[in-house]
């Protein structure tokens, strides 16, 4: 080695020692000259350099080395900076504290490795471990409310991460109380009432998209008829039904169904009937006066039944199909005289 090398080593060493000294006297000046609490906020107000701080924090826990909030913030500091073994250490510490508000926040920091862990974990056996842990401890935060309320988002996404659905669900009305007009939140808040079978916050959600979300005005009125069909509220369903057939032959034959489905026949064939004055198409008109016959055949009106297709045999004489179904229909309620009639004239028709 030369002596230029030797020099250069030299100078190398002892700045070296140099820059030791000053960054512990500079420590020791600032423990000393500076109140703690200040120290603290200014080690949490550094962003960039972590390992500083970390250094400064080791140096005020020497002092005092049973200040929690100094454990806390180095446990912090630490799992910014990847030292995960040190802030492993100083949670397993700050889990047992007495004071319920750093015991919390230590959860949540525990939590954040857990879930650090888990997408560094290649095996499936031991990812599924992992998540079951992560379950646990994200379940102990939420039960206790260990959570900062300020920030609902962050744990809303937490819950659906763990499929917590309990979780999920009480953060996303939390969600919703803030945002009441976000169509987004409110659907998934009505889907997760239904499937958690919760009535009441159902009404509510679906109540709110109908006033803010016009664009889907048919869909989410479709909804409501199915919801209240679902929760066997049948009153609140035929409301619907019979407000929405004012305008709409799409919903009248829905109320015609109901009606047949609550074993109101005559109601039923009724509305059927409406239907077939207002349709256009042949074959359409055809199937309504079947399904008007029908009701009242299920109903047991059977003299009604024949009074009805008496009402419309002349229109339907020439239709094959419509001729075997309404001689079964006179044979069946026992007008023997009305399906002799109606053969007569199917005879005179075919040899005329």
């Amino acid at each position: 080695m030369s002596f230029a090398d030797e020099e250069i080593k030299k100078v190398y060493v002892i700045t070296y020692k140099e820059l030791i000294f000053t960054f512990l006297m500079f420590s020791v000046i600032l423990i000393v000259l500076f109140p703690k609490d200040i120290l603290k906020e200014q080690i949490l107000s550094e962003n960039s350099n972590y390992d500083l701080s970390m250094l400064y924090l080791q140096n005020l826990l020497k002092h005092s080395p049973e200040d929690e909030s100094l454990m806390l913030i180095l446990a912090e500091q630490s799992l910014r900076s990847g030292k995960r073994d040190l802030s492993l250490r100083l949670l397993a510490l700050l889990l047992k504290s007495d004071n319920m508000d750093y015991r919390h926040r230590a959860n949540i920091l525990s939590y954040d490795l857990q879930k650090d862990d888990y997408f560094y974990i290649q095996v499936e056996m031991d990812k599924a471990f992992q998540m079951k842990k992560l379950k646990a401890l994200f379940a102990s935060i939420y039960i206790q409310k260990m959570y900062d309320r300020k920030n609902i988002d962050k744990w809303f996404e937490e819950a659906n991460f763990v499929n917590n659905k309990r979780a999920r669900y009480d953060f996303l009305k939390q969600k919703i109380r803030k945002n009441p007009r976000d169509i987004g939140l409110l659907e998934e808040g009505y889907y997760l009432a239904q499937q958690r079978h919760k009535k009441k916050d159902a009404v509510m959600f679906l109540t709110l998209l109908q006033k803010y979300d016009p664009l889907r005005a048919e869909k989410w009125a479709l909804d409501d008829y199915h919801m209240s069909m679902a929760f066997k509220d049948y009153a609140s369903a035929e409301k619907i039904l019979i407000e929405r057939a004012k305008t709409s032959t799409v919903w009248q034959e829905r109320l015609a169904d109901f009606h047949l489905m609550n074993s109101s026949y005559r109601r039923a064939s009724k509305e059927y009937i409406l239907l077939y004055k207002k349709s256009k198409s042949y074959k359409i008109k055809r199937r309504y006066f079947y399904k008007a016959v029908r009701s009242l055949q299920a109903g047991n009106h059977l003299n009604e039944a024949a009074r009805l297709v008496r009402r419309y045999e002349r229109r339907y004489v020439s239709d094959k199909s419509a001729r075997r179904f309404m001689i079964k229909i006179y044979l069946a309620t026992g007008d023997l005289e009305y399906a002799a009639n109606l053969s007569k004239k199917i005879l005179k028709k075919e040899y005329k």
